[in-house]
C-alpha cells in the first residue's frame, strides 16, 4: 500500500510539473500549438502511469520497477534525435559534463585504450599528476584495480575506477615490457587538468600550427595563449586544426572564434521552437589573431562548436576552410535536472545558425517523423540545399555542416594498415623497439632492417587479417551452399579466391610506404613523446600540406576571400 501512495504520489508530482511547465509554454507561445495540446500531455502522462503501474504490479514475473522505467524512458528518447539523452547520476555522461564546464575531473592523468584486451597507457601521462610522478609509461597495461582484474573491463569502465573524489587512493597494478613481475603503484587522486591544445608548433618557417582538440572552458584561452607564444616566435601564418574535434561548449565555440573576428560581429544565432530561446551571439573582444592569414582544418568528425567556428571563419571571409566536408551537428542541448539524485535530461532545444543564415545541422536528424505534430511531421528537410553569400559575396553551400572551400581528396586507408592499427602492431612493436634503442637519432629514418625486424614481429604475433573482398566471398559462398549450387560454382569460387589471396600477398610491400610512416610517428612517441610524433606526421599530412601551398602563393590565398580580402 505504502509503495503505491509513493507511486501515485509521483504521477501526481509529474502531472503538476508537467501542467505548469507546460501550461506557462503554451500561455506565451500559442502560436506554437493547438488548443488541445495540453490537454494530450495531460492524458498521455496518466495513460502512461497506468501502464507503468498495471505492468509492475500485475506481469506474471517480478519487474525490475527502475530498469522498466529506465526502459520506457529509453523507448521515447529513441524516436527523437541521438543527443537527446537521460543522464544518470554518476554516469559517464555525467562525468563528460562536469569535464566540458570546468576542463578538470579527480583521477590519475592518464589516457587509456583498449591494447590486446588490456586497458593500456597510450600516451605518456600529463606532466604533473600522479601517474606522471609514479612514472608510470606510455604502453604499460593495466591489470589490475582496487584488487579487481581489468581484463573484461570496457574502457569506460577501467577510466570510472581510475577517477573519483580528490585525495582517495586507488591501487592498480601494470605488466611493463620487459618486466617479468607486475608493478604496483597506489596513486592519490588528484585534480587534473585537461589540455585542449593537442599541439602547437611551426610546420614550416613562419607557419604556426595549433591542433585544438575540444571546447571545454578553457579552451579559448588556451588557444590564445598558443597563438601569443606563437606570434612572438615570428609566426606570420596560422593554421588552426578542428579536425575529429566533436564540439563542446556554445561559449568556448564563440570564444575561440573571437580570437580571429573584429569585436561586434555575429558568429553564431541559436533559433529554437519558442522566441524566448533565441540569442544572437556576437564577438565581444578584440581578437588576437585579427587580419593575418588563417586556415581551419575540418574533416567528417568535425562536430558541433568546430563547425561553429569554422562556418563563422567562412561567413566573415575571415579565412580558408581546408578539408572535407563537415560532421553537420547543429543542435543545442540544454541540461534539466530531473530528479534528487542528481540525474538530470539532456534535450535538444535550439538550433544553430552561422551569420549567413544557414543551418549547421544536416536534414533529418529526428529518428521518427511520425512523434511530431502538425506540419512539422511532413517536412522531409530542415532546410534545402542552396547557397548563401558572405560578408564579400562570395557563395557557400547550405543544407547541413560546413563545406571547405579547398577540398582535400584521401586515399582509402588499405586493409593492412587498418588492422595492423586496429590490433596495435605498430604500437607494440615501437615499444619493443624503443626499448632497445634509447639512443636513437631524432633524425632517424626507417631502414630496411627495420622493416625486416618488424616483418619478423608480425610472424611472430601470427598477425593475419581478412580483407573485405575475402568477407563477402565467404558469405556468397555460405549462400550458394544453402542453395545446393555449390559444386557447380566450385571452380569460380577457387579462381576468384586464389585471385584476391594473390593480390592481397603484395599488400605489404604495396603499402611500405604508409607502414614506415606509421612505424617513425610511433618510434618517435615512445622515445620523446607524443609532440615529436606530431611533427613527424605533419610533415606528410595531406591538409596541412595544402594549407602550406596555399600560404605560399598569396595571390591565390586572397582570392579564395575576395573581394573583401583585396
Amino acid at each position: 500500500m505504502r509503495h503505491k501512495k509513493h507511486f501515485l504520489l509521483l504521477v501526481f508530482i509529474i502531472v503538476i510539473a508537467s501542467t505548469t511547465i507546460f501550461g506557462g509554454w503554451i500561455a506565451n507561445e500559442t502560436q506554437t500549438a493547438k488548443p488541445d495540446y495540453y490537454f494530450q500531455i495531460e492524458k498521455n502522462i496518466a495513460l502512461f502511469g497506468k501502464i507503468y503501474e498495471e505492468i509492475t504490479k500485475r506481469y506474471v514475473e517480478v519487474i525490475d520497477p527502475e530498469k522498466f522505467m529506465k526502459a520506457g524512458i529509453d523507448g521515447m528518447l529513441r524516436t527523437l534525435d541521438p543527443y537527446t539523452i537521460y543522464i544518470e547520476h554518476e554516469g559517464e555522461g555525467s562525468f563528460d559534463l562536469k569535464l566540458l564546464t570546468t576542463g578538470k575531473y579527480g583521477g590519475v592523468g592518464m589516457r587509456i585504450a583498449k591494447r590486446e584486451g588490456w586497458p593500456t597507457v597510450v600516451e605518456p601521462p600529463f606532466e604533473g599528476t600522479p601517474a606522471a610522478r609514479a612514472g608510470i609509461r606510455e604502453g604499460d597495461k593495466i591489470i589490475e584495480i582496487d584488487g579487481n582484474s581489468t581484463k573484461d573491463l570496457t574502457i569506460t569502465e577501467t577510466a570510472q575506477a581510475l577517477r573519483g573524489e580528490i585525495g582517495t587512493p586507488v591501487n592498480i597494478q601494470i605488466r611493463r615490457y620487459g618486466v617479468e613481475t607486475p608493478l604496483s603503484y597506489r596513486l592519490i587522486r588528484a585534480e587534473i587538468k585537461i589540455s585542449d591544445i593537442a599541439y602547437s608548433g611551426f610546420v614550416d618557417d613562419k607557419i604556426g600550427y595549433i591542433r585544438l582538440s575540444a571546447f571545454t572552458r578553457m579552451a579559448s584561452s588556451q588557444l590564445r595563449d598558443s597563438i601569443a607564444v606563437l606570434k612572438n616566435q615570428g609566426m606570420e601564418a596560422l593554421i588552426l586544426d578542428l579536425r575529429s574535434n566533436p564540439g563542446g561548449l556554445l561559449e568556448s565555440a564563440v570564444e575561440v572564434a573571437e580570437n580571429f573576428i573584429s569585436e561586434g560581429k555575429l558568429i553564431v544565432s541559436k533559433r529554437g521552437r519558442f522566441s524566448t530561446s533565441d540569442k544572437d551571439y556576437y564577438s565581444r573582444k578584440q581578437p588576437i589573431w585579427p587580419d593575418q592569414p588563417l586556415i581551419i582544418l575540418v574533416n567528417g568528425y568535425s562536430a558541433s562548436a568546430s563547425e561553429i567556428v569554422a562556418g563563422a571563419i567562412q561567413d566573415h571571409d575571415r579565412g580558408i576552410i581546408v578539408g572535407s566536408q563537415t560532421f553537420g551537428k547543429g543542435l543545442v542541448q540544454t541540461v534539466i535536472p530531473v530528479s534528487r539524485d542528481g540525474s538530470s535530461l539532456k534535450i535538444t532545444s535550439e538550433m544553430y545558425y552561422l551569420p549567413t543564415g544557414r543551418l549547421i545541422q544536416k536534414p533529418d536528424f529526428i529518428r521518427s517523423k511520425n512523434v511530431l505534430w502538425g506540419e512539422s511531421a511532413q517536412q522531409d528537410s530542415l532546410q534545402k540545399e542552396k547557397f548563401f553569400s558572405t560578408a564579400s559575396n562570395r557563395q557557400v553551400k547550405g543544407n547541413g555542416g560546413i563545406t571547405p572551400d579547398i577540398m582535400v581528396e584521401h586515399e582509402k586507408i588499405s586493409p593492412i594498415i587498418a588492422h595492423l592499427i586496429m590490433k596495435s602492431m605498430f604500437f607494440n612493436y615501437a615499444l619493443e623497439y624503443a626499448s632497445k634503442h634509447a639512443e636513437l637519432g631524432r633524425d632517424f629514418e626507417i631502414s630496411d632492417s627495420i622493416v625486416a625486424d618488424f616483418k619478423k614481429f608480425l610472424e611472430e604475433k601470427n598477425f593475419s587479417y581478412k580483407t573485405q573482398s575475402e568477407n563477402q566471398i565467404d558469405e556468397l559462398e555460405k549462400t550458394i551452399k544453402q542453395e545446393q549450387y555449390y559444386e557447380a560454382a566450385l571452380p569460380c569460387f577457387e579462381q576468384l579466391k586464389n585471385t584476391v589471396l594473390s593480390a592481397k600477398a603484395n599488400d605489404f610491400e604495396n603499402n611500405l610506404e604508409e607502414i614506415k610512416r606509421n612505424l617513425k610517428s610511433e618510434i618517435a612517441a615512445k622515445l620523446w613523446g607524443t609532440a615529436r610524433k606530431y611533427e613527424y606526421e605533419l610533415q606528410w599530412d595531406k591538409d596541412v600540406r595544402k594549407a602550406v601551398e596555399l600560404f605560399s602563393d598569396q595571390e591565390r590565398y586572397l582570392s579564395f576571400l575576395a573581394p573583401a580580402a583585396k
